[in-house]
């Protein structure tokens, strides 16, 4: 089997994860990962086994050899990226969400369709084990039908300033919600029909972010689907530091309960108080989510999560930020 040539752009958290998942591929090599910040890269690079490092989009994707290229940048620079390395003759890997905008998202599929590359989006929660169980079990009316997924959550501010505005990284709604947009759609393999939302900003000002245009951080949103089933997540990401709220998240349905434990486990609760349990589930989702990729683009056959399942996701959540503003229900469109 032929190497497979990967380049990262980004060192970050993320950019880190990528080259850590890849790493466990077989038959890839770890070409090259970019970043704007020297030191950030060269310490990647060492801690990874990456054969060169770079600051500079373009001599990152010059380089001869690489086949894919993981998109691990700033939300806002995921169009330009993307385009960028598919352009260059590139498949392409990219960070949840899609992009920011609608027309950044139909800018990069329209890339993907003239230049005939692969592009994925990394909804790396799709390759839980956890969630293939659940689908099954939403699919054989294990709980019933309709269900109502819950989740519910709160963080103290996030330190990256990018990730909490609105024209770089969305926040909340944009960066963290697309994962269960994405995995309700699926789920209830249904599309969405409504959106309702409430939300409000806890971090405006604070003195840890100076400069940031922040994004809505706290929001209670309910997405309707075809299927009737609904999805609904009460979250924030403006606690003061020191502070969190974790919540359970649960399947709630006519005939059970299914409570999500971790990554690795599932209990189902029945009438009468029965339980069966499921633990130790594969969640090795980035592996697992490198490993799909570098398949799909050998065989040439789609990824698991494309493009148009990332711009169905960032269409439900720019539905919700306009509920919040407007305080009426939202089509998604």
């Amino acid at each position: 089997m032929k190497a497979l040539g990967v380049a990262v752009l980004g060192a970050g958290d993320m950019g880190n994860t990528h080259l850590a998942a890849w790493s466990k591929v077989e038959s890839v090599r770890l070409l090259g990962v970019t970043d704007v910040d020297a030191r950030r890269t060269q310490a990647a690079a060492e801690k990874h086994g990456v054969e060169r490092w770079f600051t500079n989009l373009e001599e990152g994707l010059a380089q001869d050899g690489v086949d894919v290229v993981s998109v691990c940048l700033p939300s806002y620079l995921h169009r330009a990226a993307s385009v960028a390395a598919m352009e260059a003759g590139k498949d392409v890997l990219c960070e949840k969400p899609i992009s920011l905008t609608v027309e950044d998202a139909q800018a990069m599929i329209a890339c993907r369709d003239r230049t005939g590359r692969t592009l994925g989006i990394a909804f790396c929660k799709r390759h839980l084990a956890q969630l293939a169980q659940l689908r099954e079990w939403l699919a054989e009316g294990v709980v019933g039908r309709p269900v109502m997924y819950r989740m519910s959550g709160g963080l103290e501010i996030r330190f990256k300033p990018w990730i909490m505005d609105r024209s770089m990284g969305g926040g909340p709604i944009v960066d963290l919600c697309c994962h269960y947009f994405d995995q309700w759609r699926w789920l209830f393999d249904a599309e969405p029909v409504r959106v309702m939302a409430m939300g409000m900003t806890f971090a405006s000002g604070a003195e840890e972010l100076p400069g940031v245009d922040f994004q809505t951080d706290t929001a209670a949103l309910c997405v309707e689907y075809g299927s009737g089933d609904v999805g609904t997540i009460s979250l924030s990401w403006g606690l003061p530091r020191g502070t969190s709220a974790p919540g359970p998240e649960q399947v709630l349905g006519p005939r059970g309960v299914v409570t999500l434990e971790g990554f690795k486990g599932l209990r189902l609760a029945r009438k009468g108080g029965q339980e069966e349990s499921l633990a130790d589930l594969d969640a090795d989702l980035y592996g697992n989510q490198a490993a799909a990729f570098a398949r799909a683009v050998r065989e040439g056959t789609p990824p698991v999560t494309g493009a148009e399942d990332g711009l169905a996701a960032l269409r439900v959540s720019l539905a919700v930020l306009e509920s919040i503003e407007t305080g009426r229900a939202v089509e998604p469109a």
